[in-house]
């Protein structure tokens, strides 16, 4: 007797927009299918579709398709989500009592901010999409992970301001390079 074993990983076309239409749908259901994935490859795949395409689509139109400007771009697009899921890890396990792994958290923010991409590139939609970023995975996070529906909201505000934090503390820091570099 053979056993078959389905390849979870795989992200064509198809699937793509499937995962896509989910997550935008139904957010809460797609959450609570995706908690039961082991690893973190399809929602890794998702990110970086989304991100191929917000880069792509944002370099023809606004960026006179400079190489450097879509490097920094997709670099960008793909290391702030997981910056993000390990902001909100960290938070997690500081918070609480629950053992929730960092694949759950990544997939969440992947999957997430994957769907968001796809129209943040059109001018104006990316202040208007951030929210619904953070709704999204403030819904994530209750369902996919079983924490409370405030406590998620918190977490994502505290994740918020840790970022902010961050970066305007690194923001001297990067100016003093930038000017010994020149």
């Amino acid at each position: 007797m053979e056993a078959t074993r389905e390849n979870t990983a795989r992200m064509g076309i198809k699937d793509y927009f499937e995962t896509l239409m989910d997550v935008m749908r139904t957010p809460a259901r797609h959450f609570e299918k995706t908690a039961e994935e082991t690893g973190s490859r399809r929602a890794l795949l998702f990110l970086m579709i989304s991100a191929l395409f917000y880069c792509s689509v944002s370099m023809a139109y606004f960026f006179e398709n400079s190489l450097s400007m879509g490097i920094i771009m997709m670099a960008n697009a793909i290391l702030m989500p997981a910056f993000g899921a390990v902001i909100t890890f960290i938070l997690v396990r500081m918070t609480g009592q629950e053992r929730v792994p960092f694949g759950r958290i990544f997939n969440i923010y992947a999957y997430a901010s994957g769907a968001v991409m796809v129209v943040s590139w059109i001018p104006g939609l990316a202040i208007i999409m951030e929210p619904v970023r953070a709704v999204l995975i403030v819904v994530g996070l209750h369902k996919g992970t079983g924490i409370g529906k405030l406590r998620s909201a918190l977490l994502i505000a505290m994740t918020v301001v840790v970022l902010l934090l961050f970066f305007w503390s690194a923001a001297p820091m990067v100016a003093e390079l930038k000017h010994l570099f020149q």
